[in-house]
């Protein structure tokens, strides 16, 4: 899966996934307690982490471009001290004006992440699905447990304390980076582990025209199932969860973690020299799924919604692979960058989607056929993806290591 010399950028970039995810989901617990305490109402409070959240997306092509020129190693070790310090930060801030700096710090560091830490395991690994797949679930777990370690630590301690020590905690993960990196057991690489014909420019152009495509509608769709979740599982289950939100916050939480495991079936196929056929029946499962949806009531709607967790979940690694497939080492941060960018426009609309469709008689049945609509027209454009031979030499490559 990945050279024994390059071991520790996997462990580092699990370790990273994970903090990310506990990290920018920490204020959307603790913006709970600080309400009573500041005597602000929740929407002033809530607006706070708007700016954050809106530089998670913004920076991330700028930071994969500086990664390509600077090296990642460097770049993921300011990711971790940056994010850290943002975090700590946080639990010192006397005031919202204070508060909001270190929150949009948090996300202008948290920006790093996703275009860095893919690039950086995609340059050092032979199995890239599999490892993709592995730092995928890492980041599943810390977004399941980001509201129990933030509600935990307020409840051991205060609200302070629960941004101060995960934030100490990734600040530790970042001088363990620098420590291996100055004493030469993590290091930048010129090039790929994985040796690959360059594709052409006209697949270049071709897959990320069809990508382009996708991954917009794909974002668009997530973001909308995600949205809808809660509401959905509350209203099939909502009296039988019992009073507060434990009941259904473990519901979800569970929903996420089910579906996580598809990251390996992506990963294995796409290790074999199929991505581009994973990709493509992956989104007639997604169709399928939300389709089947529809018809579920009381709890097979849980059911339903691990399996489209689960077929979304098919495609992630996959699509990190194809984008390492169709672009050089030189220029991947900056390609990583911009797919994650594409959530500053998709990512909005799709929350938009759930407002414009919701029915509070109908529920969201109307919504799920739009759903699965868009689906469609995503499986239609990746079929004009094209057959890159680079995928069989990838795999053949990588089973021989």
């Amino acid at each position: 899966m990945i050279a024994p010399s390059s071991r520790p950028v996997l462990i580092f970039a699990c370790l990273g996934h994970a903090w990310f995810h506990i990290l920018v989901a920490l204020y959307l617990t603790l913006v709970l307690v600080i309400e009573p305490v500041w005597r602000r109402p929740y929407d002033e409070l809530i607006e706070l982490w708007t700016l954050g959240a809106l530089l998670i997306g913004l920076g991330a092509p700028a930071a994969g471009w500086v990664s390509d020129r600077w090296g990642e190693v460097r770049v993921m070790i300011l990711f971790f001290l940056g994010i850290g310090a943002a975090t700590v930060a946080c639990g010192l801030a006397e005031g919202p004006l204070a508060l909001g700096a270190a929150l949009a710090l948090l996300g202008l560091f948290g920006a790093v992440y996703h275009p860095v830490g893919t690039a950086w395991v995609v340059k050092h690994t032979t199995s890239r699905g599999r490892a993709i797949a592995v730092v995928g679930i890492c980041g599943s777990l810390g977004a399941a447990v980001a509201s129990l370690v933030a509600g935990g630590l307020a409840d051991l301690f205060d609200w302070r304390l629960a941004f101060i020590i995960p934030g100490a905690g990734t600040l530790a993960t970042g001088l363990a980076l620098l420590l291996a990196y100055l004493t030469g057991r993590v290091a930048d690489r010129e090039g790929d582990v994985l040796a690959q014909p360059e594709p052409s420019r006209g697949q270049v152009r071709q897959a990320f025209a069809v990508l382009a495509v996708t991954m917009s509608l794909t974002t668009l769709v997530y973001y909308a199932f995600v949205t809808m979740l809660p509401k959905w599982l509350d209203r099939e289950l909502g009296a039988q969860l019992g009073e507060g939100l434990l009941g259904l916050g473990a519901l979800v939480t569970l929903v996420y973690l089910l579906g996580s495991s598809a990251h390996f079936v992506g990963g294995h196929f796409a290790d074999r020299g199929k991505a581009k056929a994973v990709y493509v029946v992956s989104y007639g499962l997604k169709a399928a799924a939300l389709v089947l949806a529809v018809f579920a009531t009381g709890w097979p709607v849980v059911a339903a919604a691990v399996v489209v967790a689960f077929v979304f979940d098919i495609s992630a690694p996959v699509e990190n692979v194809l984008i390492a497939r169709f672009t050089t080492s030189r220029r991947r941060g900056l390609a990583y960058g911009l797919r994650n960018g594409i959530a500053i426009v998709a990512g909005p609309l799709g929350v938009q989607l759930v407002a414009w469709l919701f029915d509070e008689a109908a529920g969201f049945d109307a919504l799920l056929l739009v759903l699965a609509a868009l689906v469609l027209a995503i499986l239609a454009a990746a079929l004009l993806l094209p057959t890159e031979r680079a995928e069989v030499a990838a795999a053949q490559t990588g089973s021989s290591s």
